[in-house]
């Protein structure tokens, strides 16, 4: 009975994914359908983890029942459903923590993601962050902030998105500039992956804003997808100034699939066109920066962490720099030959 209980009451439906429940602007572009089924796999993944109590078994239905492509956003989903049971139910030990260990420690990142739901949806879970984050990996419990960020976006995009609502006052500098890029990321649900709309949404925020949403776009173009190639072109003509803060999210999806083992043709389409590398290498570039600045780190364990991820994401954007002159040429070819007009999948 408590299970049954617990089911019917955290479940969640498949129509939270409709872009006409959610009244996006972009509902009537072309890349909704797809866009659709990425966030049902979601909610497939949430469901799947509320009704699969060991996390072992969890992640061999994961595995078996999504492709390659789209098993990543199943695993988001679970990260949402691990995290809403530590804060529902706390014990000593973090059951996210553990899922993350062990079974699904080759999508630790995109599971944290998806754990940043749950602060928005556990009572007082936003208070609770700092806390619920000491006992996570610092490696990854960064990411929460980004989840949050692209919770509050996609659900409440009117005051997000629309009125370029500020982050909640009691987020340090890195957990703003996340829930920025976070945001920034939903947009590409909001706005149907659709290149104007985005930079026209973009261009409202202050400057100070707008660089973390770029990194967000870049972060969901690039894993994600939905559009035609002829977009990239456009799309980085649009960021203007904020190109190199685009780019430089593609890095951070490029290391999940390479991680996570669950390749995407569409993220090697991007990586070679907008960085101008492979996948493999493009994801290199995070795990690179990454190690060369926890080796240089010389102050305290939590100042580390509370700066990791603006640090590595400056390193990132300065060592992509290096990669502009062969990406233009690939982008220029690209422009030219691409007439595509179908959707791409992720």
């Amino acid at each position: 009975m408590a299970g049954w209980l617990t089911r019917s009451l955290l479940s969640l439906s498949p129509q939270e994914a409709s872009f006409a429940r959610r009244g996006f602007p972009g509902r009537e572009s072309a890349s909704r359908a797809h866009l659709e089924q990425i966030l049902c796999t979601f909610i497939e993944g949430y469901n799947l983890a509320l009704r699969t109590p060991d996390s072992e078994a969890l992640a061999r239905r994961l595995d078996s029942a999504f492709s390659a492509i789209s098993v990543g956003f199943a695993y988001e989903g679970a990260g949402l459903w691990y995290a809403l049971s530590d804060l529902l139910l706390p014990r000593s030990e973090s059951r996210l923590r553990q899922f993350l260990a062990s079974p699904a420690s080759r999508h630790d990142f995109i599971a944290s993601v998806g754990a940043g739901f749950a602060l928005a949806r556990a009572p007082f879970g936003l208070r609770r962050m700092k806390s619920y984050q000491a006992k996570l990996d610092p490696m990854s419990s960064w990411c929460l902030a980004d989840g949050y960020g692209f919770h509050q976006g996609f659900f409440h995009w009117e005051r997000f998105v629309g009125h370029c609502e500020a982050p909640p006052p009691s987020l340090d500098l890195q957990s703003r500039a996340l829930f920025d890029a976070g945001v920034g990321r939903s947009m590409w649900w909001v706005f149907g992956a659709s290149p104007i709309p985005i930079a026209t949404a973009i261009s409202r925020f202050e400057t100070h804003r707008r660089a973390e949403m770029w990194t967000g776009i870049g972060t969901a173009l690039s894993y994600a997808g939905g559009v035609p190639a002829s977009f990239l072109p456009l799309l980085l003509d649009l960021a203007g100034p904020y190109r190199p803060d685009l780019i430089s999210g593609i890095p951070f999806s490029a290391h999940m699939r390479h991680k996570g083992g669950n390749p995407s043709d569409w993220t090697d389409q991007v990586c070679q066109q907008c960085v101008g590398l492979t996948t493999a290498a493009t994801s290199a570039l995070i795990v690179n920066e990454l190690q060369a600045y926890l080796n240089s780190w010389t102050g305290s364990e939590q100042e580390k962490w509370d700066g990791c991820y603006l640090a590595l994401r400056s390193r990132v954007k300065q060592a992509l720099a290096a990669c502009h002159s062969g990406a233009s040429d690939a982008l220029a070819a690209a422009s030219l030959t691409s007439g595509e007009s179908n959707v791409h999948s992720n």
